[in-house]
């Protein structure tokens, strides 16, 4: 058994990575069950890592979401490994789950998105840009009582909108995050990825999350990256030889805009407009002026029809 700051007890390694380890821990003080995000020991000798990973901790402070997995702690073990305390999930990656069921209904995709779009809104309020939304970095917690939250996890390349975390600035022309979700002005540098990079990530997760395809369909390295700079994705009509409702297209359409400035103005707008898709009505275009309203919980039930 290993101690973490005489509180947080190690039990099970859950997850491991190039840069730490995440362990299933008890916190003896309150007697919870959380997750320990532990960098490797080989971290503590490099400096500008040690920033890195501790910038998480950092920007996960700023953030209050029931859309976002919460951070409790975070600090250095004795011999100086930094490490971060989150709450403890139970259940599965979105990404696990698409491998297992291939595609999802548009009532389950939809209401999936929505919490992520609440929880990228929350993120952006904050001044903080994921930079590297996934299906792997979307988890679909199953609290005791049945119900399911996506929440947004995994903000280890996360960036500040300011200066005031302290941050390490990402290299010139270096280009971070999941090459299939990235939108095309991350592509080389990363450092240009604003709030509306998450936007076309989140768009290109709901048209994987409804289709089982991709957006450039079998492309992968240089030929998608050509794509994505090029050409704009297929429509999901292309994607699936199906009729899908207009509301549906507007909002992947404008999501997945190469374009930044095509996309929605915010992932509250954006919220909007799905909120709108799923209602059966077209998105409106311009900017809505009422607020966005929080879905705090969704039932996965059984497979349905994908268009509903």
């Amino acid at each position: 058994m290993r101690l973490i700051a005489e509180r947080y007890e190690l039990r099970t390694r859950i997850g491991r990575g190039a840069m730490g380890e995440v362990w299933s821990a008890k916190d003896r003080e309150t007697g919870l069950e959380v997750a320990v995000k532990l960098a490797q020991s080989w971290i503590a000798n490099e400096p500008e890592l040690v920033k890195r990973f501790e910038q998480e901790g950092k920007l996960l402070r700023r953030l209050k979401s029931p859309f976002i997995c919460g951070l409790i702690d975070a600090g250095r073990t004795d011999d100086g490994v930094p490490y971060i305390v989150l709450e403890r999930l139970t259940g599965e990656t979105l990404e696990t789950l698409l491998v297992r069921e291939g595609y999802l209904s548009l009532r389950d995709a939809g209401k999936i998105l929505e919490h992520v779009l609440a929880g990228l809104a929350a993120a952006h309020d904050a001044g903080v840009v994921h930079r590297d939304l996934s299906p792997a970095n979307v988890f679909l917690h199953r609290a005791p009582n049945g119900k399911t939250t996506a929440k947004v996890v995994d903000f280890g390349i996360a960036k500040a909108a300011d200066a005031s975390s302290g941050a390490p600035r990402t290299g010139q022309k270096a280009m971070m995050g999941s090459l299939p979700w990235i939108a095309p002005e991350q592509l080389g540098d990363s450092a240009k990825a604003g709030p509306r990079a998450d936007l076309y990530a989140a768009g290109a997760i709901f048209f994987h999350a409804l289709t089982g395809r991709m957006p450039y369909g079998d492309a992968k390295g240089t030929a998608l990256v050509v794509l994505k700079r090029e050409r704009d994705p297929q429509t999901i009509d292309e994607a699936t030889g199906e009729k899908w409702p207009t509301g549906v297209k507007t909002f992947l359409m404008k999501t997945m805009a190469r374009n930044p400035g095509k996309r929605y103005a915010s992932a509250e707008i954006a919220l909007a407009a799905l909120q709108q898709a799923m209602r059966g009505r077209a998105p409106a275009l311009v900017v809505p002026e009422k607020p966005i309203e929080s879905t705090p919980t969704l039932p996965v039930g059984e497979r349905k029809p994908k268009i509903r």
